[in-house]
């Protein structure tokens, strides 16, 4: 074989080399500025760390003032995005139920954070959650924000997707199950969900959380028992539930009169004594509130979910939403893959702000907390 013939068997050899070399630079770099985004976007979050840094070094957010439409009207809020025309991914973000107003400082400096390490971010509010009521129309509401994400032309669907606290992440979990997105979402995230209704009211009615398989004492958070008296109360007439949450929104026990057949099987939930009693009071609770519970509950709807990354992070000392409500979920998804689950001791129901640590254990913490994060900032930068 002469020289030239030589050259020519070689050289198929050498460009699979070269394609593969490349390509192993190419996601080398992937990682790392992966990596880089992950670690300027927790310390961007973290009200403990300066921002004026970061903000040197990125560049500022465009804010947009977007409409979209759901099945009760048109909603105008605020977005956040990088500047330049992308497209970039994309991310809705459901807060739950928000104690301290939507002009919280922690807010804006979310979105900012998103928006700076390469999403566009809106936050979808619930009327009715800022109302502290829990509705399943909401799941079809944040599934209709994030739809209006994806028909931007600065947004890439295959990199965007959803991300929920509290109960928020537990409608952002059943909206990555609505048919309308649910091939277009490419990752879901929740921090503090529940994972069922039927366990969570079952816990909220006999004051008991899930303690390493047992029942221990819980002492209820008081924004969550209201959650709960005025969703469960929400299918009666108007002065039945008005009349039920008087009587226990305080936690006062009080007999009423003259309730239907349907307040007097609400009622024996709310004044549930135990475990057992609450149990049995579930059961016996009307129709339609079954169906909303079953409608509201996202292990109900776990295996049409097909996000191909999902992410379940709890606080284990979490007093609104019980950790336990989360592991149950890690277990239901323990066999799939792209689905993680990460522990907390650093925030206290999604604030860091309340929590006082020692710089060690707080290094800790942060580094569970960039840990958590990586898989979604790795996906982004694919």
């Amino acid at each position: 074989m002469d020289s030239t013939s030589a050259a020519s068997a070689a050289t198929p050899e050498v460009l699979r080399n070269g394609t593969h070399h490349r390509r192993s630079l190419g996601l080398a770099a992937a990682a790392a500025r992966a990596h880089l985004r992950t670690i300027g976007f927790a310390m961007r979050l973290m009200p403990m760390f300066p921002s004026r840094p970061i903000d040197w070094l990125t560049r500022a957010p465009v804010v947009e003032t977007v409409r979209y439409e759901t099945s009760e009207g048109p909603v105008t809020t605020e977005l956040y995005r990088p500047p330049g025309r992308g497209p970039h991914p994309a991310v809705v973000l459901c807060l739950g139920v928000v104690p301290f107003g939507v002009d919280h400082p922690q807010i804006p400096r979310l979105k900012e954070a998103l928006a700076r390490f390469g999403f566009v971010a809106l936050i979808h509010w619930s009327p009715a959650m800022r109302d502290r009521r829990l509705v399943p129309e909401d799941t079809a509401h944040v599934a209709a924000a994030y739809d209006y994400l994806l028909r931007r032309p600065d947004v890439d669907p295959t990199r965007s997707g959803l991300f929920g606290t509290c109960v928020g992440g537990s409608f952002a979990l059943l909206a990555a199950a609505e048919p309308v997105i649910r091939d277009h979402v490419a990752f879901v995230g929740a921090f503090a969900p529940y994972s069922s209704l039927w366990t969570f009211v079952r816990d909220i009615a006999c004051r008991t959380r899930a303690n390493s398989g047992a029942a221990a004492p819980w002492p209820v958070d008081p924004l969550t028992y209201e959650v709960f008296v005025r969703s469960v109360t929400e299918t009666l007439p108007p002065r039945e539930g008005d009349a039920l949450r008087d009587a226990y929104s305080g936690g006062v026990t009080t007999d009423l009169s003259g309730l239907s057949v349907e307040g007097q099987a609400v009622q024996r939930l709310l004044a549930a004594p135990d475990r057992d009693a609450a149990e049995l009071a579930l059961r016996q609770v009307p129709q339609v509130l079954r169906e909303r519970l079953d409608a509201m509950s996202p292990l109900q709807h776990i295996d049409e979910i097909r996000a191909p990354l999902i992410m379940i992070g709890h606080d284990r000392d979490d007093l609104v939403i019980p950790v336990g409500e989360s592991r149950r979920l890690a277990l239901a998804l323990s066999a799939r893959a792209g689905a993680t689950y990460t522990e907390y001791a650093m925030f206290q129901h999604a604030d860091p702000t309340k929590r006082k640590l020692s710089p060690l254990r707080l290094a800790r913490e942060l580094r569970t907390f960039y840990m958590s994060l990586y898989p979604l900032f790795r996906q982004a930068v694919a």
